[in-house]
């Protein structure tokens, strides 16, 4: 058992999460106003942020390796188009958001192109996550987590390099601890 599964009960108990998935939520939906049919969570967890994008798309599919985080999300859908896979769907999406799930992926380049790849065209890339800390901001210690944050600029890199063109790179959250933790949002459209 992953440690995100013995965490999954009480996963959505805590506040700093709550407040931090309304953000990336209302980011998003700030970058990428437009309805769209079909979203992928990756890494969705227990769905904090697929919740709050529920106005922004018909279709909305997480995808979470944690078996107990998918059986949350998904005992909390109001919709059958609302659901959680521990299987990469290999749909096409016109909109893939990730939070807070790539310090936890150990090949970032790997997984944003197939990320890419999972896009329609005209389809946009959002992701979430820490800005480059220095390995203190997991109170449980740093087991699977591969990367200690990330500078914006060279994952926006990895983005054009994946022929999606950055609509959106700016901070959008503050995470207080002993010290304070910043997350950005990074989105990219594909080209057409």
């Amino acid at each position: 058992m992953s440690s995100f599964d013995s965490l999954a009960k009480n996963w959505d108990a805590n506040a700093r999460r709550q407040a931090l998935a309304k953000a990336v939520a209302d980011a998003i939906s700030a970058c990428a106003p437009t309805k769209v049919e079909k979203l992928l969570d990756f890494g969705c967890g227990t769905g904090l942020v697929s919740y709050n994008l529920t106005q922004l798309a018909s279709t909305i599919i997480g995808y979470d390796p944690a078996p107990k985080m998918v059986e949350v999300f998904n005992q909390k859908s109001p919709s059958p188009n609302i659901y959680a896979t521990t299987s990469l769907p290999k749909d096409s999406f016109d909109l893939i958001v990730s939070s807070m799930a790539m310090h936890h992926i150990k090949d970032t380049a790997a997984t944003i192109a197939k990320l890419a790849q999972l896009l329609k065209k005209g389809g946009m890339l959002c992701i979430a996550d820490l800005e480059s800390e220095d390995g203190t901001f997991h109170d449980r210690g740093n087991e699977g987590v591969y990367h200690f944050g990330f500078d914006p600029d060279a994952l926006a890199s990895l983005f054009t390099q994946n022929s999606l063109e950055i609509l959106c790179k700016k901070r959008i959250f503050t995470i207080t601890k002993h010290r304070d933790f910043h997350v950005f949002l990074l989105c990219g459209q594909k080209r057409a």
